[in-house]
């Protein structure tokens, strides 16, 4: 039998166990048809598998969404899948796969509804259809809301569910489902301190130990098939959890763990984020810390590396602390460097880690000591060997060239400004090229100083030209001056505050932070998000 996963290329409105799901008759809750509807094959899915499957089941969720207030019938199947979520964590490794299948199923359908009712209805509307319980009696069940329970199912599979090769799945699609609930924020033009779900979510008395999953998670990239084989998830399943994800590629199980970490991470909230609270006060860093280096390539990854250098200060001494901080460095003066294939989002990010870095006197002295035999990604000039600390200037001095000529950015040309002051005082073995490249960059900013001091000259010397009397003396020119100033054209001026040599976090940096993480959610994770929808960033 196929349900959704399975029926990408079939007509959904004609499959009877789903029309039998949305319809309008309420099915128990151990009628053998859940049984059915839950046995559909597992096909890992794509950001583009997951749109075709939202856009075929609109059709069935509509249905659903008419009926569901009387049948209850997504309520039951919250039901099904917390149980059977209960037995999967209970089970030995030799009956994982008994349970793993169906709790997958039972969540994929749960979290493409939920997806449904979070695009289409304020919150009030989504508890509602979580919480309905239908034509039976309330006594039936526990007393605890739904949600609630729902919530915390998806945290207890996150926390406690060993990590095999047939578990993996059920921990995306967890991943994913909380997403889903978390993308809300975008659909209502509410604050996320009045949205339940978000208070339900970040109050959680399992926030801490969800947190720490997550970076656990994250830091078994590579490493987290500790079965000996699978049953029935496939090669697939395993290849995409080796191999770095691209673009429409199923994202691997730690690209999306670092994706739920940092959305929750970036959240202002009124009281204390307990998620940003785990970056602060971990201090287990050498494997977290390679991995990071290994996966620098990724977006969110530079996001969850900023904020651990930013929040946890044993982090970052254990990070400048590195002999072999060149496999974290030169990562992300690629990203800067290739600004015009990579999001500049990720190149402002790769810029301020590095101005955070460059605070430390010691590793400034360390980057000149270090060697690159080669580097093939710079493609301006052959280089056979640099010092790190050469190649930083050689990339910082291209991009505010590159920033003078087209961006214009003060906020991008202050750190990269900042980054080289910082770093002015320790220079050394700098060789030819990278000294010219110096000597060029000092040629454009002062042409550009002079530019600017010339414009303001031709602005007072054409008003001193349009006076009818001839100005000759200094109090007469001094009053033309005088009264042209306020009239001079605001556009043209360009306020730069105090140049800052540490790092610090803007005022309101959500405004940044928050449309940038579920930009990121959007492009890499497998949950599609219909960006017409967005009521806020």
């Amino acid at each position: 039998m196929g349900a959704l996963s399975s029926s990408l290329n079939q007509d959904l409105s004609q499959n009877d166990l789903l029309l039998k799901f949305v319809g309008k008759d309420h099915i128990p809750l151990q009628d053998a048809f859940w049984n059915d509807l839950l046995s559909f094959p597992y096909k890992p899915l794509t950001v583009e598998d997951d749109k075709k499957l939202f856009e075929k089941n609109k059709f069935l969720f509509n249905h659903l969404a008419i009926n569901n207030l009387k049948t209850g019938n997504f309520g039951t199947l919250l039901r099904i899948f917390l149980k059977k979520s209960s037995y999967l964590l209970q089970s030995s490794n030799n009956a994982v796969t008994k349970y793993s299948l169906q709790t997958y199923n039972a969540l994929l359908v749960t979290r493409y509804y939920l997806q449904h009712l979070v695009h289409k209805f304020p919150e009030c509307e989504v508890i509602k259809h979580i919480e309905n319980r239908g034509s039976m009696s309330r006594d039936a069940f526990k007393a605890e809301s739904l949600v609630v329970q729902l919530i915390n199912g998806l945290m207890n599979i996150l926390i406690a569910l060993p990590i095999f090769h047939d578990t993996n799945p059920v921990r995306r699609e967890s991943i994913n489902a909380l997403l889903v609930l978390l993308s809300i924020e975008l659909f209502t033009t509410e604050s996320i301190t009045e949205l339940k779900l978000y208070n339900i979510i970040f109050g959680s008395s399992k926030s801490r130990d969800l947190g720490l999953a997550l970076i656990t998670t994250f830091s078994n990239q590579g490493k987290d098939l500790s079965a000996q084989g699978s049953s029935f998830f496939g090669l697939g399943d395993i290849v995409g959890l080796l191999l770095p994800a691209t673009e429409n590629e199923v994202p691997s199980l730690s690209r999306s763990a670092a994706l739920l970490l940092i959305v929750l991470v970036n959240q202002y909230i009124a009281s204390a984020n307990p998620y940003r609270n785990v970056l602060s006060s971990i201090s287990d860093f050498s494997k977290l810390y390679h991995n990071i280096c290994i996966a620098l390539e990724y977006e969110e990854t530079t996001l969850l590396l900023y904020h651990l250098l930013h929040r946890n200060e044993q982090f970052k001494t254990f990070v400048l602390s590195q002999s072999d901080i060149d496999i974290l460095v030169v990562p992300m003066l690629r990203a800067i460097y290739h600004a015009n294939d990579s999001s500049c989002h990720h190149m402002y990010m790769s810029l301020i880690i590095l101005l955070i870095l460059t605070e430390d006197v010691e590793f400034n002295k360390k980057v000149h000591e270090i060697v690159l035999k080669s580097v093939s990604w710079y493609v301006d000039r052959q280089l056979s060997e640099i010092t790190l600390g050469g190649l930083i200037i050689l990339v910082t001095t291209r991009t505010i060239q590159y920033n003078l000529l087209k961006m214009r950015d003060e906020y991008l040309h202050t750190n990269c400004l900042a980054a080289l002051a910082n770093m002015s005082s320790q220079f050394s073995n700098l060789n030819s090229y990278v000294c010219q490249r110096l000597v060029g960059l000092f040629e454009v900013l002062a042409k550009t100083y002079n530019r600017a001091k010339q414009e303001v000259l031709e602005y007072f010397i054409s008003k001193l030209e349009t006076e009818k009397d001839v100005c000759t003396d200094v109090d007469t020119v001094l009053k033309v001056i005088v009264d042209s100033s306020p009239k001079w054209p605001s556009h043209r001026l360009q306020k730069f505050p105090e140049l800052k040599f540490k790092y610090v976090e803007e005022e309101k940096p959500e405004e940044f932070f928050i449309p940038y993480v579920w930009s990121l959610v959007s492009d890499y994770s497998s949950v599609y998000l219909q960006s017409s929808s967005f009521k806020k960033c």
